[in-house]
């Protein structure tokens, strides 16, 4: 059975009238920061095997002006040969959820549904380049880009354990940041969390000198059976600059994006019965990358 219903949440209050998808209609009652879930698990196709996986916890701060914002979320580094995907494991978890979940058990409960990362990072696929794909609002976008290239300092003598592991210390700036990592040369992998990469050994840990982005290695899995997969749905492909900029449109005027770009109709309900007209708002963050603004 296909489930379409759209979830929509707010980081304050949760409430939601749902309607049919194909009206495109959907009433939120008063809250400030939304996501969407369709209701719909994704279709996804397989493009290859891991050998290894390894699991990060995942920080960042939503408002730089207050360190009580951090979300976390739990991400999956699958390891194929010769190539890899950074994803979202919560996210995993929920497309599965979905799938053995019926309409009634999603309504009832909605927020179980609905969270983890959107965004994939599969490195050299195709090979030579990065890909990644990310969902904004109810739309899906892909992007390709050459390999990045990391100038990495390691010339410093710090050295610190993480599972058991003896790491040494990097840094670099890399798209507007300055990096701090933990690399380790007794795994035999040259990878990393998200876009990370390019050191003689494995990342276990990066984090920016601000504090606003961390991803910490928590577990390790030898013997993956996973498939590794994309999801198979139609893209709109971009490139990395316009993508960013459509994410800051939405962000910034979540209503306006839907009403204009997906074709939502979105109604805001405050809690006496009124409703009103969702203003464009401010954005307390800027994105891990910065020099798309460029």
């Amino acid at each position: 059975m296909i489930k379409k219903i759209i979830l929509i949440t707010s980081c304050i209050w949760f409430g939601v009238s749902m309607h049919a998808q194909q009206n495109k209609v959907v009433t939120v009652y008063a809250g400030k920061q939304i996501s969407i879930n369709t209701g719909t698990p994704v279709e996804q196709k397989k493009i290859g095997d891991a050998g290894m996986e390894f699991i990060y916890d995942y920080c960042y701060l939503t408002d730089t002006t207050d360190v009580t914002s951090e979300n976390k979320d739990m991400m999956i580094l699958q390891v194929g040969l010769g190539f890899s995907k950074f994803s979202s494991y919560r996210a995993m978890q929920i497309d599965s959820l979905i799938s053995a979940s019926t309409t009634d058990q999603i309504r009832e409960n909605p927020s179980r549904y609905v969270g983890g990362e959107t965004f994939s990072v599969y490195k050299n696929y195709p090979p030579g380049k990065f890909t990644t794909t990310d969902k904004i609002s109810t739309d899906w976008y892909l992007y390709e880009e050459p390999i990045p290239i990391q100038e990495w300092n390691t010339g410093g003598d710090s050295t610190k354990e993480i599972l058991g592991y003896k790491c040494r210390m990097a840094e670099c700036d890399f798209r507007g940041r300055h990096y701090i990592a933990w690399y380790s040369e007794e795994i035999p992998v040259a990878d990393g969390p998200r876009k990370f990469g390019g050191l003689p050994g494995f990342i276990l840990e990066v984090c920016d000198t601000d504090g606003y982005y961390q991803f910490t290695l928590v577990g390790i899995n030898s013997k993956a059976t996973r498939p590794v997969t994309m999801p198979d749905v139609q893209y709109n492909r971009t490139n990395r600059s316009k993508f960013y900029n459509t994410k800051l449109r939405y962000d910034t005027d979540p209503t306006g994006y839907m009403r204009d770009v997906s074709g939502v109709s979105v109604v805001i309900t405050s809690p006496d019965g009124t409703t009103r007209n969702e203003h464009p708002r401010e954005r307390m963050f800027d994105y891990i990358e910065r020099d798309y603004k460029r």
